[in-house]
């Protein structure tokens, strides 16, 4: 009868320690994962010499009146200090403080660190900038200047001073390859991602990297013209046997390139004019404008 009397309290006193429990359960699951350890994020990991990189170092309370510290590479000295006002403390640093009188063509890790009255963090991971040097721009040589679609041109990226490891080539501004400086390439390699038409005149350029230097990359070249053709873009129609079609193409146009596809020979010759000819035996020959698909 006691333990009757007394149940409902009983039933609520046993409800309070399941939730102490919990509560200080969790409590102690959070102490667990919580770190002390900034973290550190820059805005950019690669830059020219001359300019600047944003640095964000984050400290895992807000809090005023500490400082965060910026270190680079595993100087034990501060780069740079700054006040906290918030999680965040926000460095600019330029390349010349990166660099601190290392030449151009440098990797430099920076780290940081924050502090309260005596109380000093971890140091956080470390994030990588390159301050990239430059080289003189290189002479681009392609040739022939016109080229199918399949076929292939031969390119020279010539670095005027130094020894280049490896060039990029660049269709306008985007780098449709990485290849030895010296190199034959498709006509379809340099209209990478680029909608294909039967005639593509296009805008090539080159920059190298130094050998020996992993930083080091040139200027880019001076623009080459080259023209791209997809035959398979002629649209024709006659009912004759026996036909030439002449198609006019770029006056700039002075190499001379020929292509056989089946019983058709493709000539683009000196002058800028296409001539397609049918090889079936018959009737007198057949002129029309070709046009493009």
């Amino acid at each position: 009868m006691l333990f009757a009397t007394h149940y409902p309290l009983f039933r609520k006193l046993s409800c309070l320690w399941i939730v102490a429990i919990v509560t200080f359960g969790f409590c102690g699951a959070r102490r667990s994962y919580w770190s002390d350890k900034p973290w550190i994020n820059v805005n950019s990991s690669d830059i020219e010499d001359g300019e600047w990189v944003k640095v964000l170092c984050g400290v895992p309370i807000d809090y005023t009146g500490g400082f965060c510290r910026l270190y680079r590479d595993e100087s034990k000295v501060p780069l740079k200090t700054l006040q906290t006002q918030s999680y965040v403390c926000e460095f600019l640093l330029s390349s010349r403080e990166l660099l601190a009188g290392r030449p151009a063509g440098t990797r430099t890790a920076v780290r940081c660190d924050y502090t309260l009255q005596n109380y000093v963090s971890v140091l956080s991971d470390s994030s990588a900038v390159v301050v990239w040097g430059p080289a003189e721009k290189p002479e681009l040589k392609m040739s022939p200047q016109v080229v199918m679609l399949d076929g292939k041109v031969r390119l020279n990226c010539e670095a005027p001073r130094y020894k280049a490891s490896e060039c990029m080539v660049y269709r306008d501004t985007i780098q449709v390859a990485q290849t030895p400086c010296s190199h034959r390439i498709t006509g379809k390699k340099l209209m990478l991602w680029e909608p294909v038409s039967l005639f593509n005149e296009i805008s090539v350029t080159c920059e190298y990297k130094r050998e020996g230097w992993d930083y080091i990359r040139s200027d880019r070249s001076n623009p080459t013209k080259i023209l791209v053709v997809d035959p398979t873009r002629l649209q024709i129609s006659t009912n004759q046997t026996n036909a030439t079609f002449v198609c006019d193409v770029p006056a700039r146009v002075q190499d001379f390139v020929f292509l056989h596809t089946g019983g058709r020979t493709l000539n683009l010759e000196m002058g800028g004019k296409l001539m397609l000819e049918a090889i079936i035996n018959s009737t007198s020959p057949f002129n029309q404008t070709c046009r493009s698909i």
